[in-house]
């Protein structure tokens, strides 16, 4: 009676470690961060850049932003590090305030009924959002401001792995700076050129 009573704990155990070895979880990606390096700098006349970040996720849905692998937040103040540079007037400075970045997912309609039994629905839709202003301010009370706003939308497949839905949140968010970067500098050359070196 104790051998079979052994017989069948070893043989358990024996399909505990087969069935868990058949599932196997994907091991997450990693992505670096998106840099602006390799851009040339934009020369403030002023003599400090200072970033504030007035964007406070709600860490909750239908906010996904904190699950983004690179944050649209930190990839902002990664652009003011990489493209502003201060290199003049110690009487000037410029503020650059980050209004959102929010990343917001939308449930889409799934087909219903026989078809829907064939179909692959997008049943997810991201809404990425930024909204950044750059103000420079000069101890005589002159100001400048330019304005930035860049705005995606990307839906995903039913079938999506939590790997593609990492790769879909770091291809928007960089596509979405991409975006922020030509906004921004078009509009500190045009809004902004008494405060440009």
């Amino acid at each position: 009676m104790a051998i079979i009573s052994i017989f069948r704990i070893v043989v358990v155990g024996i399909l505990g470690v087969v069935l868990a070895s058949c599932v196997s979880v994907p091991e997450k990606q990693q992505y670096a961060d998106i840099t602006f390096q390799h851009l040339a700098p934009i020369r403030l006349d002023v003599g400090e850049i200072r970033v504030v970040n007035e964007f406070r996720s709600p860490l909750k849905a239908p906010n996904v932003e904190h699950e983004l692998p690179v944050k649209l937040d930190k990839s902002i103040q990664r652009w003011s590090q990489d493209r502003l540079r201060a290199v003049g007037n110690s009487n000037a400075y410029a503020v650059l305030t980050i209004k959102d970045a929010s990343v917001i997912e939308k449930e889409l309609p799934k087909t219903t009924g026989l078809t829907g039994l064939f179909t692959k629905d997008q049943v997810v839709s991201y809404e990425f959002n930024v909204n950044v202003e750059l103000q420079v301010v000069t101890i005589n009370g002159s100001k400048g401001l330019a304005l930035a706003q860049a705005r995606r939308e990307k839906s995903i497949s039913e079938e999506a792995t939590l790997n593609e839905r990492d790769r879909l949140y770091f291809n928007q968010t960089e596509i979405i700076m991409q975006d922020f970067d030509k906004e921004m500098e078009k509009n500190i050359r045009n809004f902004l050129t008494p405060f440009l070196r």
